[in-house]
């Protein structure tokens, strides 16, 4: 769903055989940086030159010399506990942080700025007044920093050749390094929302998206272009439903009753096959699609009720079952998956590869043909997606993270619920208990109180343990994203999640506004932004001052970042305002409000 409407001492000897460790592991990345093709168990070897000048080195290369501060020493790896714990040196811990999730490029800041954003976050977990309650065996929990960050495939791939880019592989290496030097951990989040750009979202590759249109069916869309123009599914079926849910029936906004080139044809520019600029940036070019992916939108579920996406949806969770789409969407995403796994192993501070952000339901309008399937649907993917890299060699050793649809939990809208399968595929089951018991999955979940979650918050959490259970044995749950107006809330809102049982709490979103000059991650040249930015925000249209100029950033290259799907309402600096006691007043307050759920 919408991520908001708004828009998470050592003595000097260890310290010097941390260095030398630290040195040791980022020297290795830099010569062994995967390159995976269509195979799911390739993984090349290739090189970081000693003489590369390029940004996305520099942090490896200064390791490499030894001239690279190192925070806190090398971080031990955190893993899974046998009682679904997060565990360091076999002691429990707890991770707080927040999101670090760029959603167009160059998908991830500088790296004087990352480095900048670790240091603060790791001084606010050394400050916060919050304390965790004991461990079950009574020894304390120490809370470290973490922090969610937005590998986005369509950075990763982005071409029909199917390799990963090397230039972001290389700063992928150096900003995760960034975040160790100053003692952070990360979980790498295969980041979409409305799945790719060439529907107004981003996730997926634009040329996965135009693979699936070129073999479509007659009458299909999965794109956005004059031929196939955006538009929602509106049958009695899904209208009653949603009214059911207590949702508006969003409608589809386009520039055709304004001035301007787009007004007589708004799905053109930046489109598929238009030869009007590169479909890569449709999301952010095109003027139309950012009346329908701006956070006003975004939070009216505008795109998730697309045409576009509900096809895509069901068609990528079944991709495995097809030859012809196991090769082109299965196949580069797995390998996608295993490179991660593989960044996982060279740097000790990531925790988890998160398969899928909030993963839309499918299938609409046919109702009961495909789209009360899409749970089933989504979960045989991913069991899918575990049995190949299961089979990967060298072994996968890295945690998987899941999350259910939407992000949220069976039963937190149980009308929703209801029309959905909530049965799993056996093999998908079994995939999961087998990664479950090797401490090799972790639960993710969302919380954004609307269309998919009615239950509050001890609730939510409640279904979360509950959910993980159900999985397997010994699944830890992690409250990935949840937003709220002020850092403060957000902070108070951290220490709840781990008062009430979450293993680990990431709130959407943190950037560095200091930065940016904006509320996320996204700038704007002086021009543009002394006329407003590109879109208006109170009054939900395209601001033509600054469009035309806007709109030229993005065709030559020079933009930086985007304001699209949520994400706005960034905050800084949360982890220093972590109280010692969180909002619902008492310890034994959020004892009390967890067994009521848990009654429930």
């Amino acid at each position: 769903l919408p991520s908001n409407s708004t828009a998470s001492k050592r003595s000097a000897a260890m310290l010097g055989c941390g260095l030398c460790l630290h040195v040791l592991w980022v020297w290795a990345s830099c010569h062994d940086v995967a390159r995976a093709d269509h195979s799911p168990g390739s993984d090349d070897a290739s090189q970081c030159s000693d003489d590369a000048a390029d940004e996305s080195c520099a942090l490896l290369q200064m390791a490499r010399r030894g001239d690279a501060a190192v925070g806190e020493g090398v971080l031990g790896r955190v893993l899974v506990g046998k009682t679904g714990t997060f565990e360091l040196h076999g002691q429990e811990v707890v991770l707080l942080g927040g999101n670090y999730v760029m959603q167009a490029t160059p998908y991830f800041p500088p790296l004087d700025v990352v480095r900048r954003d670790a240091k603060a976050m790791a001084e606010g977990a050394r400050d916060m007044a919050f304390s965790p309650s004991a461990a079950a065996d009574g020894s304390p929990r120490r809370v470290l920093p973490v922090v969610r960050l937005g590998v986005l495939f369509e950075a990763a791939m982005p071409d029909w050749a199917g390799d990963i880019d090397q230039e972001w592989a290389n700063t992928l290496e150096a900003v995760v390094a960034a975040f160790a030097a100053e003692g952070v951990y990360v979980f790498l989040d295969i980041h979409q929302d409305a799945f790719s750009t060439t529907n107004g979202g981003e996730g997926l590759p634009w040329w996965m998206a135009a693979h699936m249109q070129e073999t479509a069916t007659e009458g299909e869309s999965y794109i956005v272009s004059p031929e196939h123009p955006m538009k929602l599914f509106v049958t009695e079926a899904t209208t009653w439903l949603l009214q059911e849910l207590g949702v508006p029936v969003p409608s589809v906004q386009t520039v055709a009753d304004e001035n301007g080139p787009d007004h007589e044809d708004p799905w053109r520019t930046f489109s598929v096959g238009s030869n009007d600029g590169n479909p890569q940036l449709m999301n952010l070019g095109n003027p139309s699609i950012r009346l329908n992916n701006n956070d006003h939108a975004w939070s009216q579920g505008t795109l998730l009720f697309t045409m576009q996406v509900q096809n895509i949806a069901y068609r990528f969770y079944n991709s495995y079952l097809d030859a012809s789409d196991r090769k082109h969407l299965f196949d580069p995403y797995v390998a996608f998956v295993l490179h991660l796994c593989r960044v996982w192993e060279r740097h000790p501070n990531v925790v988890a590869v998160e398969l899928f952000n909030e993963p839309p339901a499918g299938g609409l309008p046919n109702l009961f043909g495909k789209a009360v399937n899409t749970r089933h649907d989504l979960f045989g993917f991913y069991g899918e997606v575990l049995r190949v890299l299961g089979g990967a060699t060298p072994a996968v050793r890295a945690p998987i993270a899941i999350e259910d649809l939407f992000g949220t939990l069976p039963d937190a809208n149980p009308l929703l619920t209801a029309v959905l399968i909530d049965s799993l595929p056996a093999a998908a089951a079994s995939q999961l208990r087998k990664w479950a018991s090797q401490g090799q999955l972790v639960l993710s979940f969302h919380f954004y109180p609307g269309f998919a979650t009615t239950v509050d918050f001890p609730r939510m959490v409640q279904l979360a343990k509950t959910e993980a259970a159900k999985l397997g044995d010994g699944v830890p749950i992690w409250l990935s994203e949840y937003f709220d107006g002020t850092a403060q809330h957000v902070a108070d809102n951290l220490a709840s999640a781990v008062e009430l049982g979450c293993n680990a709490a990431t709130f959407w979103q943190y950037a560095d506004i200091n930065y940016t000059n904006e509320q996320g991650w996204f700038k704007y040249d002086p021009e543009i932004a002394a006329k407003g930015g590109p879109f208006d925000s109170l009054t939900n249209k395209i601001n033509a001052a600054a469009w035309p100029a806007y709109e030229e950033t993005v065709r030559n290259g020079t933009f930086w970042g985007g304001e699209i799907t949520g994400g706005s309402g960034a905050q800084m600096d949360v982890l220093k305002l972590v109280p010692s006691r969180s909002t619902l007043s008492s310890r034994s307050a959020l004892k009390a409000a967890a067994a009521a759920a848990a009654a429930a």
